[in-house]
Order: C-alpha cells, then sequence, then structure tokens
C-alpha cells in the first residue's frame, strides 16, 4: 500500500492537470473480494461512515457529486464507461432515453446534456436515485424532463410493457452478474432475460437502439466475446425483433489491459444494437 501510493502521489504531483492542486489519495479495499482472492487485510479502508465531505467529479462536462471519504455505494465513479456514455449520448438528440442499472444517472445525465427529449433513470438503490437526482440538480437538468426511479429493473420493465411504454435508446447496464465460471449459465439466462424486456420496450414503429452492457469477465471472455453477443441475440429473436451490431466497445483507455499476466482485465463489453421495428 504505502508503495503503491507514494508513486501515485508522484505522478499526479508531477502532472501539468494538477498544478497547485493538493492530492489526497483516498485507499479503499473490498475485504470480501480480497479474501475471495487469496489475500488478508493487514490494514483498514481509510473511508468512514460519518465523513460526507462532497467532491465534484468532472466528466465530458457533467458533473457528479462524489464522497470519496464515506463508506457506501455512492462513495466515488465509475470511470470504465466514460467513453460509452458519450458515444451513445451523441445519438439521443430528441430522443426518448431508459437508463437501466442508473447507478449515479451517467448515460441518462449525458443524453441530457446532449440534447434528449426525456430521460428516465432505474435503479434498485435509494442511495444511486438520490445520487443520480442531486447531480440532475447539479447539472441544472429540467426535472419535468429527467428523473430517476427506483425500481428493480426487471419489474419496472414488466410495468411499462403493461403500460405500452416505448423508448428511442435504451441503456442496460446491470452489476456483475456472472462474478465467476461456474455462474455463468444462470447469468446468461438472467442477461436473457433483461435484454429481451428491454427490446420489447423500443419503439415499436420505428426501432431504437440498445446499449447493453456486461461487466463480468467470464461473460466477456467467453468465446473470445461472442458468447454475450449470442446471447442477446437469443434474447432478439425471443422478444421477435431484429437486431444488428453497430459496435463493440470495451471500457475506457485509462483502464488499461495486459492479456498476459492479467486476463480479467477485459471485462467490460458495451455493445451498441440497432433493434428494428416490430414486424421488420
Amino acid at each position: 500500500k504505502v508503495a503503491i501510493v507514494e508513486v501515485l502521489e508522484g505522478l499526479l504531483n508531477d502532472h501539468p492537470s494538477y498544478n497547485g492542486v493538493d492530492i489526497d489519495i483516498i485507499w479503499r479495499n473490498t475485504p470480501s473480494r480480497l479474501k475471495q482472492d487469496g489475500y488478508e487485510l493487514s490494514f483498514e479502508s481509510e473511508a468512514s461512515d460519518e465523513d460526507d465531505t462532497e467532491v465534484i467529479a468532472t466528466e465530458s462536462s457533467v458533473k457528479y457529486l462524489t464522497y470519496p471519504y464515506s463508506n457506501g455505494q455512492k462513495t466515488g465513479f465509475y470511470c470504465d464507461q466514460r467513453d460509452n456514455r458519450l458515444m451513445v449520448a451523441e445519438y439521443c438528440r430528441d430522443k426518448r432515453v431508459l437508463d437501466l442499472c442508473c447507478y449515479n444517472g451517467g448515460f441518462a445525465l449525458n443524453a441530457m446534456v446532449q440534447g434528449a427529449a426525456q430521460c428516465v433513470g432505474v435503479d434498485s438503490s435509494q442511495d444511486a436515485i438520490d445520487a443520480a437526482t442531486a447531480n440532475a440538480m447539479k447539472n441544472e437538468l429540467d426535472p419535468a424532463k429527467v428523473s430517476f426511479v427506483r425500481e428493480d429493473i426487471a419489474v419496472y420493465m414488466k410495468s411499462a410493457m403493461n403500460e405500452e411504454e416505448e423508448f428511442d435508446v435504451i441503456v442496460l447496464d446491470p452489476p456483475k452478474l456472472a462474478p465467476n465460471l461456474s455462474t455463468l449459465d444462470k447469468a446468461s439466462r438472467k442477461y436473457h432475460a433483461l435484454n429481451r424486456d428491454a427490446m420489447n420496450l423500443i419503439n415499436r414503429e420505428k426501432g431504437g437502439l440498445l446499449l447493453t452492457c456486461t461487466c463480468s469477465a467470464a461473460m466477456t471472455q467467453k468465446d473470445g466475446g461472442q458468447y454475450f453477443l449470442n446471447t442477446v441475440n437469443g434474447a432478439g429473436l425471443s422478444a421477435k425483433r431484429r437486431v444488428t451490431l453497430l459496435r463493440v466497445n470495451g471500457a475506457a483507455p485509462c483502464h488499461t489491459q495486459s492479456p498476459a499476466s492479467f486476463p480479467a482485465g477485459a471485462y467490460l463489453t458495451a455493445a451498441l444494437f440497432h433493434v428494428g421495428p416490430v414486424g421488420s
């Protein structure tokens, strides 16, 4: 820990972007994950339940409230989807957008900044919904056009289908459903169901876009990445919607990979599909 923090401080202090800025590195860990990999903790996390010091993170001109000194889900910010948030937002002008598993609202906020007509974010965590709502206010977005709902996304989608709601662009970015190979079959069925239901909410007359993601290395690496894409294609067949793969992205470039020494670094797949109209 000491060596890593020392190197990071040196690199950041020498970077021109941080001239005159006080660098404060917060060391965080997830004990359960470390023990799963055979590590024994010899130190405690530096985060605290009591410290709610607010830090603003800015990405692609969008501001996010973060709480790096506090324990809990809304402490920080996920940088790996940076390029994907901006990429899909560029297709959202004048569109109705659904951000599933929205966390702090990253995809929805970027879509609104790029001119989306309306955005709805859904997450099962109240902390995430509170953070997303606060971020929308921080960016002075119209609350009549962007809203966040606490609900299980499967329940939300079934309710939306019953009410015949439609969206032009849907982002599906669930948490890790396949933490290892032994859970891959079960996770595949879950991915299939979620993507099928998401496709059923895409505009039936005109079609639309689905950005579907997996952050499970087991899913991303299976069959060279084809396994996840085949799962989504199967969901399209179940939904009776024609799907066309437009592009496949991974994590942002700051998440470097070392295929030889750390293949698990290739964990994120973000696949953009066009979902055709019903009957196409």
